[in-house]
C-alpha cells in the first residue's frame, strides 16, 4: 500500500449522480439572478450612453470656453468642464481595470516537496471532486478553509486558477475524514460543467460591489484633482454630486441582485455539501460541522488570552497546543466525549442553546444555518467509514508548521520575539487560573451564569421573614435555571417579533414553535410574549427575594455583623452597577460625539466647538465616576488606564481650541472609557462571586442539609 493509499479516506461507492446534480431550486435561483443582473445592466448600459453623451457635450463646452474667453480663469473653467464628463465616463467603466486582491498576510505557501502527502491528498481529492489543481495552496491560523483568487472583471470572461487556503485551527480541529469532507466541499463549489454559471455569477456580483463601493482610490483622485484650483473645485463639486446619482441609481440595482445572489449562494453551499458527501460520507461533513462550531469559539478563547497576556510581555509558543487545552477543558464542562483533543458535540448538545421559538429565515445570509445542512445531509444518507486519525498525519512536521503559523500571529506586534514565551504547559496552568477566577460556584447550578442579579430592594425585603419550607436545593433547582432559560429565549423572540412588527425585518412569514405563521399575526403575538415576559420576571424577582432571605437568616443566625455584612455587601454591588450603567450611558454619548472624527469626516468650527464644549461637559459628567473606582482600587492591576483616569482628574481638557484638535485629550477620553468600562465590569463580577462565595460559606456553616 502507497503512502497516498494509506492516508486517502476511503470514498462511497455508487452515489447516485442526481446526488450531485444542480437541484431545482438551484437552477430557479439562477434564474432569477440572472434576470436581475441582465436588468441590471439595462440600467447601466442606458447610463454609460448618457455619460458618452455628457462626455461629448462636455468636451464641446470646455472647448468653446477655452478659445472663447480667451483667459486664464477660461482654460481653468473649460477643463473643469471637460473633467465632469470624463470622470463620470471613467467612474462607470473602472471596474473592468480594478482587480480585487484576497488578502494573504499571515498566510505561509508550501511547496509540494516540503509536503508531498499533502499535495497527493488533495490532488487525490480534486481528482474525484473533478476540479483544477489548486494554483497555490496556503495555511493560514484560523479555523477557516477557502478556495480563493484575485477578482476582476476578467474573471468572468476567463477561467482563473484558484489558489486553497487552509486554516491549520481547522486542521487541529478535525480527523482524517472529516477534513477531507471539508476540503472536499471548497472544490464543490467550482466541480463540474453545470457549477460555471452560479461562478459566473459570483464574478458578477463582485464586479458590481467592486464599481459601487470601492471608490476610495478615485475619491481621493477627485479630491487631489479639486484642490488644484478654487475653479477646478466648483467642477468636482459637481461631478461628485453626478457620481452620487449614478451610485443611488445603481446601489438600488446592485441591492435587488444582492438579496437574489443570497438566495443563490445558500443554494450553491447545499451543493458543495452534496459534493463533499459524494466522495467524503454525509456523515462525515455532517460531524465536521458540529466540531468546527464548537473548536472556533474556544479558538477564539485561546486568542483573546493571547491579547490580554500580550499587555503583561507574554506571548504563546504554540496556539495549537493551547487550542487543545482549551477544547479538552471545554468537552470535559459539557460532558462531552473527546476525539483527539477536540469535542465531539451531538445534536442534543446544540439544542440545549436554541431557547427561542421564533425563526426567521435570512434573506441576506449567504450560508444556510449549520441545522438545515445537517438536514440536507442526512436526507442524501451517503455513509463512510471514519478515519479517525488527526488530519494531521498528513502534514509534514506538524510542529513546526504550527510554531511558524503563531509566530505569524505577532507579526504587526513591535519586538514580539523579545516577549516571554508561555510553553503548553505554562499556559495550562495559567489559563486554568483565569478559568476559575471567572467561574462561579457549581453549587449554584448555573442559575447566575450570564446574567446579572435582579434589582432587589434590600433594605425593604430585609425586613420580612425567611419562608422556613424554602432549602438550598429549591432555591437552585433545575426549574430555577429553567425558569432563566425561558426568560431569556422569550426575551430574544420578543426582540425578534417586535423588529418585525416595525419593519426593520423584512419577511412574509416565520415559524414559531415549529409552526409556520403570516407577519400579520407578529403584533398579537408579541403582546402575549410581552405578558409571558413580564410574569416570569416577576418569579424570578420574587425568587431572588427569597434567596436573599433565606441566607440573610442563616447570617442573622450566626451573628448580627453576618447578617450587615451580606446587607452591605448587596447592597454595594447593586448600587456599583448602577454607577458603571449611568457611566456607559455617558460613555455611549462621548462615543457618538466623537463618530465623525473616527469615521474621518471633516468637521467645520462652529461643529468642532460644539462637540468639544459637548465632550467637556460629558467630562465632568463621569470625573464622579472615575474618582470613586480609584478610591476602591479598580485601576490597581491597570497602571496605564489608572494614568489616564489620574490625567482626566487633574487637567483641564479643552479638546479644540484655535481651529485644532487636541488628539492626545481625544484619545485619553476615548480610551478611558472603552478600558474603564470592561474594567469595572470585571470588578463587578468578581464582586458578585465574592458575595456568592460568602453565601456558601454561611450556608456550610449553618449544618444544613
Amino acid at each position: 500500500m502507497n503512502s497516498l493509499q494509506s492516508l486517502y479516506p476511503v470514498t462511497p461507492l455508487n452515489v447516485p449522480l442526481a446526488y450531485t446534480n444542480p437541484s431545482v431550486n438551484f437552477k430557479k435561483e439562477v434564474k432569477k439572478v440572472m434576470s436581475s443582473i441582465v436588468l441590471f445592466f439595462i440600467v447601466y448600459i442606458l447610463l454609460m450612453l448618457l455619460s458618452v453623451a455628457l462626455a461629448i457635450g462636455c468636451l464641446y463646452a470646455g472647448v468653446f470656453v477655452m478659445f472663447g474667453t480667451g483667459s486664464v480663469i477660461g482654460l481653468i473653467a473649460g477643463l473643469g468642464i471637460i473633467s465632469i464628463g470624463i470622470m463620470v465616463f471613467i467612474f462607470l467603466i473602472k471596474f473592468v481595470f480594478s482587480v480585487k486582491k484576497h488578502d494573504e498576510s499571515g498566510t505561509v505557501a508550501l511547496t509540494e516537496q516540503e509536503q508531498p502527502d499533502l499535495f497527493a491528498f488533495i490532488r487525490q481529492l480534486t481528482t474525484d471532486t473533478q476540479t483544477p489543481f489548486p494554483k497555490k495552496i496556503v495555511i493560514s491560523p484560523e479555523v477557516n478553509a477557502c478556495v480563493y483568487y484575485n477578482d476582476s472583471f476578467w474573471s468572468m470572461i476567463f477561467p482563473v486558477k484558484k489558489n486553497l487556503q487552509i486554516g491549520l485551527a481547522l486542521v487541529n480541529s478535525l480527523n482524517l475524514s472529516e477534513f477531507k469532507a471539508v476540503m472536499a466541499h471548497e472544490f464543490g463549489h467550482f466541480s463540474q460543467r453545470s457549477m460555471k454559471l452560479g461562478s459566473f455569477v459570483y464574478h458578477v456580483n463582485k464586479a458590481i460591489y467592486n464599481m459601487l463601493f470601492e471608490n476610495k482610490d478615485f475619491g481621493s483622485f477627485l479630491s487631489k484633482w479639486g484642490s488644484i484650483h478654487w475653479a477646478i473645485g466648483i467642477f468636482v463639486w459637481v461631478t461628485v454630486q453626478l457620481l452620487k446619482g449614478i451610485q443611488y441609481i445603481l446601489q438600488q440595482m446592485y441591492g435587488f441582485i444582492n438579496k437574489n445572489y443570497m438566495s443563490l449562494s445558500r443554494e450553491m453551499e447545499f451543493h458543495a455539501d452534496a459534493v463533499a458527501a459524494s466522495v467524503s460520507g454525509s456523515n462525515n461533513l455532517v460531524t465536521a460541522l458540529r466540531k468546527l462550531e464548537v473548536s472556533d469559539g474556544c479558538y477564539q478563547s485561546v486568542i483573546q488570552k493571547a491579547d490580554e497576556w500580550l499587555a503583561e510581555n507574554f506571548r504563546l509558543e504554540n496556539i495549537y497546543s493551547n487550542h487543545d487545552e482549551v477544547m479538552i477543558k471545554y468537552a470535559v464542562h459539557n460532558n462531552l466525549p473527546i476525539e483527539n483533543a477536540t469535542p465531539v458535540p451531538d445534536d442534543a448538545f446544540f439544542k440545549k442553546f436554541q431557547l427561542h421559538k421564533v425563526n426567521v429565515k435570512n434573506q441576506w445570509a449567504s450560508h444556510p444555518p449549520r441545522e438545515e445542512r445537517e438536514v440536507h445531509l442526512q436526507q442524501m444518507d451517503i455513509p463512510a467509514v471514519r478515519d479517525n486519525r488527526p488530519a494531521w498525519v498528513i502534514f509534514n512536521d506538524a510542529e513546526m508548521l504550527q510554531k511558524k503559523l503563531t509566530v505569524q500571529l505577532y507579526r504587526t506586534i513591535p519586538d514580539h520575539q523579545e516577549k516571554e514565551a508561555l510553553n503548553a504547559a505554562a499556559f495550562k496552568e495559567r489559563y486554568l487560573q483565569d478559568v476559575e477566577s471567572l467561574s462561579l460556584p457549581k453549587e449554584y447550578n448555573g442559575f447566575y451564569d450570564d446574567r446579572q442579579l435582579s434589582e432587589i430592594d434590600i433594605e425593604r425585603i430585609s425586613g420580612y421573614p425567611a419562608d422556613p419550607a424554602v432549602n438550598f436545593d429549591h432555591l437552585f433547582s433545575n426549574d430555577a435555571s429553567g425558569l432563566i432559560k425561558s426568560l431569556a429565549g422569550n426575551e430574544y423572540d420578543a426582540l425578534l417579533l417586535k423588529a418585525i412588527v416595525d419593519k426593520k425585518l423584512e419577511t412574509k412569514t416565520f415559524d414559531y414553535d415549529g409552526e409556520k405563521m403570516e407577519k400579520a399575526e407578529a403584533p398579537e403575538l408579541l403582546e402575549k410574549l410581552n405578558g409571558i415576559i413580564a410574569t416570569q420576571k416577576e418569579q424570578l424577582q420574587r425568587h431572588e427575594e427569597k434567596i436573599f432571605l433565606f441566607f440573610y437568616s442563616l447570617a442573622a443566625r450566626q451573628s448580627p455583623e453576618a447578617a450587615t455584612t451580606l446587607k452591605e455587601k448587596y447592597l454595594f454591588h447593586l448600587q456599583n452597577r448602577k454607577k458603571l450603567e449611568d457611566f456607559i450611558s455617558t460613555g455611549q454619548r462621548i462615543m457618538d460625539h466623537m463618530a465623525p472624527l473616527f469615521a474621518g469626516q471633516s468637521v467645520l468650527v462652529d461643529a468642532a466647538q460644539s462637540m468639544a464644549s459637548s465632550l467637556r461637559g460629558e467630562t465632568e459628567t463621569i470625573k464622579p465616576f472615575i474618582r470613586n473606582w480609584l478610591q476602591l482600587g479598580v485601576y490597581a492591576n491597570k497602571p496605564a488606564v489608572q494614568k489616564k483616569a489620574e490625567d482626566i482628574l487633574n487637567s483641564d481638557y479643552h479638546y479644540f481650541s484655535n481651529g485644532s484638535f487636541f488628539n492626545n485629550e481625544l484619545s485619553t477620553l476615548h480610551q478611558l472609557v472603552t478600558e474603564t468600562a470592561n474594567i469595572v465590569a470585571l470588578f463587578q463580577f468578581k464582586n458578585f462571586k465574592a458575595i456568592l462565595e460568602y453565601q456558601l460559606d454561611l450556608y456550610n456553616r449553618s449544618g444544613q442539609p
